[in-house]
């Protein structure tokens, strides 16, 4: 069974860490810039802590078996800003429980805003119903939505 705990901020470092723990492909393929294991993880947390700044954001732990197996970060009550399940844990059943879990915070309506690099995320996002509605090239970034 899969639940999620909205939890402080405080609690993302070691969530973020055991998250992408195992992943080399995310470090050597999807990241948006080529970085080492730790100062990948830095970075999404300085992303997520700037966001912070500017906006209310929510965080919350994936629970697998009464054992954490991910995270989510949402702002605006309606946008999807930072996600990962552990590598371990990206089995179809448990992938679909928690993309449940998401669109029950998120509701009907919710975006989601990524990296071009990230095509497995992209991928995942779009098979699971989100279409992508603006690409910034300067950024080479890209937002999808769920309706």
């Amino acid at each position: 069974m899969i639940t999620i705990k909205k939890i402080s901020i405080n609690e993302l470092p070691n969530l973020v860490a055991m998250s992408y723990e195992g992943d080399s492909d995310l470090l050597h393929k999807y990241y948006h810039i080529r970085l080492g294991f730790q100062d990948m993880i830095n970075t999404t947390l300085v992303y997520i802590y700037q966001m912070s700044s500017m906006k209310k954001v929510n965080c919350y732990k994936v629970i697998y078996q009464k054992k954490p197996i991910g995270y989510f970060v949402t702002f605006d009550d309606n946008f999807l800003y930072s996600f990962a399940i552990n590598k371990k844990y990206r089995k179809k059943d448990i992938l679909t429980k928690w993309w449940e879990k998401v669109q029950k915070e998120l509701g009907e309506t919710f975006y989601c805003g990524l990296y071009e690099c990230n095509d497995r995320a992209i991928k995942f996002l779009e098979k699971n119903r989100m279409k992508i509605i603006d690409t910034d090239e300067q950024y080479k970034t890209v937002t999808l939505v769920n309706y």
